[in-house]
């Protein structure tokens, strides 16, 4: 039966915050955790951490027993390089679902019909297109990964399922706005403010 496994990605330097934004407080946890959580409550076959700078805190840190935690020793490459360390971890996936772990205020209903999305067309790539935006989950399927496998640097992702206008990269349209973006403190202070899951 194809298998689907859920990435969360967790090794970024966390540069324009300042501090590990994935271990800041949220909601009785961590960003990180809250993250997680979304994503192990989704109907993914399996889920696999990246962690990266700070490895050994990120992964002390993290509360879930239902994760397989892989480390990217060349984090510094960018996100392309932990995406590979992801799939290289769980080789024998169809599919899969890409979570940055700083995205608290995902939907696990989003991430849900990601997989329905993959169950029913069985696409090369997908995205998520919001109310107002593209944004994650992005999905890639196994031949979409060894496609991208030289690629290297920032937003490597963005470009080629977004950017590119690909006729092979389908959109699920969901009537929400798109999970905050965590960057810096002034995001951070604004996710703190919100009231409840932005809808």
């Amino acid at each position: 039966m194809p298998t689907v496994t859920g990435i969360v990605l967790a090794a970024g330097a966390s540069e324009r915050m300042g501090k590990a934004k994935l271990l800041l407080p949220y909601r009785g946890s961590t960003v990180l955790n809250a993250t997680i959580a979304a994503v192990t409550a989704s109907a993914v076959d399996r889920v696999v951490i990246v962690t990266g700078a700070r490895a050994g805190e990120i992964e002390a840190s993290v509360r879930s027993q239902q994760v397989t935690v892989v480390r990217n020793p060349d984090y510094r490459r960018g996100n392309m390089s932990s995406l590979l360390t992801a799939t290289d971890a769980d080789p024998e996936a169809d599919a899969f679902i890409i979570v940055p772990g700083d995205l608290p205020t995902i939907h696990t209903s989003v991430i849900d019909g990601m997989i329905g999305l993959w169950v029913e067309k069985k696409p090369w790539a997908a995205v998520t297109e919001y109310s107002n935006r593209i944004a994650h989950p992005f999905l890639l399927s196994s031949a979409a990964v060894e496609s991208m496998g030289e690629l290297v640097g920032e937003k490597v992702l963005g470009r080629l399922l977004v950017e590119s206008h690909d006729a092979r990269v389908l959109r699920l349209r969901v009537p929400y706005r798109p999970p905050r973006d965590l960057n810096t403190p002034d995001d951070y202070e604004a996710l703190l403010r919100s009231r409840s899951v932005d809808q």
